[in-house]
């Protein structure tokens, strides 16, 4: 008789789920990021995933290459106002001043990215990270701290028990840097 070996499956989204998404943002930010290199290939760009230690500490999730142009990439998807709001919304983008990780300066301000891509309904939009830096020093009010996600606009909002620093800005804003926008 032959038995086979058969190894365990592993589970590689739990793998990567950390520790406060109890939902489903990581099939979210997966499903984003799946479209974002969907669209970016048809658009005749070279399309490579950052390896994984890229992606958590230079917060970048790819490489697009065309012609003489390299940009990294870091593709946020569309997200709520408040974890258990049931209905996804694109006027108000969430912004990370700092990581949930105490050593992590997040993706604003610690990250690599030369750009961000916001993805709305019907879109994606990027801006550069750089001038999205700019622009959330000249709107956000960092003196001013909130205890809940609505009142995050343009203050400072660290949700329970994280070392995060996080704040909401219009996204017509944001629209204003516009780098390009992809459709859907």
């Amino acid at each position: 008789m032959i038995i086979l070996f058969t190894p365990p499956q592993v589970n590689l989204v739990n793998s990567k789920r950390n520790k406060f998404d109890y939902k489903d943002s990581l099939e979210i930010g997966e499903s984003a990021q799946s479209q974002f290199a969907e669209i970016a290939r048809r658009k005749s760009w070279q399309v490579t995933a950052a390896p994984g230690e890229c992606d958590r500490n230079e917060h970048w999730d790819f490489l697009i290459e065309r012609g003489n142009q390299k940009f990294k990439v870091d593709v946020k998807a569309r997200k709520r106002i408040g974890r258990r709001d049931s209905e996804f919304q694109d006027d108000w983008i969430w912004i990370e001043l700092h990581s949930v990780r105490k050593n992590d300066a997040g993706w604003l301000y610690g990250g690599s990215s030369d750009l961000i891509a916001f993805e709305t309904k019907d879109s994606f939009v990027m801006v550069r990270r750089t001038d999205l830096m700019r622009l959330v020093e000249e709107l956000v009010d960092f003196k001013s701290r909130v205890s809940t996600a609505k009142d995050a606009q343009y203050k400072i909002y660290s949700r329970r028990a994280r070392s995060d620093k996080i704040t909401l800005v219009e996204l017509e804003k944001v629209k204003t840097l516009k780098f390009a926008e992809w459709k859907k």
